[in-house]
């Protein structure tokens, strides 16, 4: 959620994501193939499942309030894309990694430069702290910061 757009959609949906009870996993404001498209990732509170409904309901609160708000936070063509981050959801910020080990899942996490002769680890969040976690795998535990991270998503197997 790194641009002002971003930010301010964030701010503007709280409201309607604390009425519906949901958790807002991610925003972003590109330009993708030419268009530019507001996403919102939302999922449900406690590790629960979102539904379609959950999603068509959330999309139409926020299509209204992007239609009336003015000053229009947004005055430019843009496709509105609300989805559930998904089973391997992305995990950004740190607050996604604390949602991880709760969840008790594995994740997969890249590396910038290998660890241990490694540039990816498949383990369970064991620690967390403001500068990085600690990863433990089948066979040893990474340490690791943050900014070491190249990409982390949740390794959920049904």
């Amino acid at each position: 959620m790194a641009n002002k757009v971003a930010q301010e959609i964030s701010t503007l949906i709280e409201p309607l994501i604390n009425a519906q009870q949901l958790l807002l996993w991610d925003v972003s404001y590109t330009k993708e193939g030419g268009q530019k498209v507001l996403r919102i990732l939302i999922d449900k509170r406690n590790h629960e499942f979102i539904t379609m409904d959950d999603i068509t309901t959330f999309t139409q609160a926020v299509n209204e309030l992007l239609d009336t708000i003015e000053p229009d936070p947004i005055p430019e063509a843009y496709m509105l894309d609300i989805s559930s981050p998904g089973a391997d959801r992305p995990l950004i910020r740190p607050w996604h990694y604390e949602w991880a080990k709760a969840s008790g899942e594995n994740i997969l996490v890249a590396f910038f430069v290998a660890k241990n002769g490694q540039k990816k680890w498949q383990g369970k969040i064991e620690t967390i702290d403001d500068k990085g976690i600690t990863l433990t795998t089948s066979s040893e535990t990474i340490v690791c910061t943050f900014d070491e991270i190249a990409k982390a998503v949740l390794d959920t197997h049904f």
